[in-house]
Formats: C-alpha cells, sequence, structure tokens
C-alpha cells in the first residue's frame, strides 16, 4: 500500500513539475514579445507591427517629424488607426508633456480606433492611442502594460531623443 502512494505522489510530483514548465514557457514566450514589433535592430523590436486582423501593408509607412530643427523618421503600423493618422498629415500640433513619461496631443475628431488591437506595453520612441481619451501618445520613457493603449508607429533610431525634453514641443508631422 505504501509503495502505491509513494508512487501517486510521485506522479503527481512530475505531473506538476510538467504542468508549471509549460506555464513559465508559456509566459515567457509572451513576454519575450516586444510590442513596438519593429523588427529592428535600433529600436530592440522583434515582430512586424500589425495590430489587428488586417491584411499587411507591402509598403511600410514612414512620416517625419520635425522637431525644432531636428528631423526624425518613424515607421508606422499597418492598422487603421495609423492609417487615418497619416492621411491627416501635414499636421503641426503642439504636444504637452504628461507625467514625465511621454508627450501627448488631441487629434480632432479623434483617430479611428475600431476594429484595432488594443494592449502594450510601451517603450521609448514608441507612438499610441490612448483609447478612453482618444489622445496620441508618444512615448519618451517605458511604461507598463495597458490594455487601453493602441500602437499606432514607434520612432526610428534615436529619433526620440528630440521629444526627452521637458515641457510642451511643437512638432510637425508629414508623409515621408
Amino acid at each position: 500500500m505504501n509503495s502505491k502512494i509513494s508512487t501517486s505522489a510521485t506522479r503527481v510530483k512530475q505531473f506538476s513539475m510538467y504542468f508549471f514548465t509549460v506555464l513559465l514557457a508559456v509566459i515567457w514566450m509572451a513576454c519575450s514579445e516586444h510590442p513596438d514589433g519593429m523588427g529592428n535592430p535600433e529600436t530592440g523590436g522583434g515582430t512586424e507591427i500589425n495590430n489587428g486582423n488586417e491584411e499587411p501593408n507591402k509598403e511600410s509607412m514612414k512620416i517625419k517629424m520635425t522637431v525644432g530643427q531636428r528631423v526624425v523618421t518613424a515607421t508606422m503600423a499597418d492598422n487603421a488607426a495609423a492609417r487615418d493618422f497619416v492621411s491627416r498629415l501635414p499636421l503641426e500640433v503642439k504636444l504637452d508633456d504628461y507625467n514625465n513619461t511621454e508627450k501627448i496631443f488631441y487629434p480632432s475628431p479623434k483617430l479611428t480606433i475600431e476594429g484595432v488591437k488594443r494592449g502594450c506595453t510601451p517603450s521609448p520612441g514608441d507612438i499610441t492611442i490612448y483609447a478612453p481619451w482618444g489622445n496620441v501618445a508618444i512615448f519618451y520613457k517605458g511604461w507598463s502594460q495597458s490594455n487601453d493603449l493602441i500602437l499606432i508607429g514607434h520612432i526610428d533610431g534615436d529619433g526620440i531623443e528630440a521629444l526627452s525634453i521637458s515641457g510642451a514641443v511643437t512638432v510637425k508631422f508629414e508623409k515621408e
């Protein structure tokens, strides 16, 4: 009888170890995906930006941003919100500093977000929409995961340095 209990306990332990190993592997894989999705070694991304169930765009959408005397580029996501944003260019706006983490502005009318995948963990350079308020937020510091953020692009290379200053800044967005 003791050997049956011992064998059963061993099997439970083995199953538990297997289950937790698989669980950790799934969590690790989910957390290893970077939301900037660029696949660009300069930005640290590892996948292409396509936030939704849309066919990938064969041409990447590039924009340029003029901040003072500096011109930087950004690669936009392949989703309806990013296409709506690009369709409104050229656009000159004042970006207000929010929480010493991001620069924001409120497009009018709000950008299209219907059918676009929500949720990302923003990193420096990510261009997002905060769905509840409808504002565009460009992160110059990392932030925690939010299901209310929609990734619409990422500033290329070290271009985010142009926005990594305190206070408001005027930016001109144009199609590249």
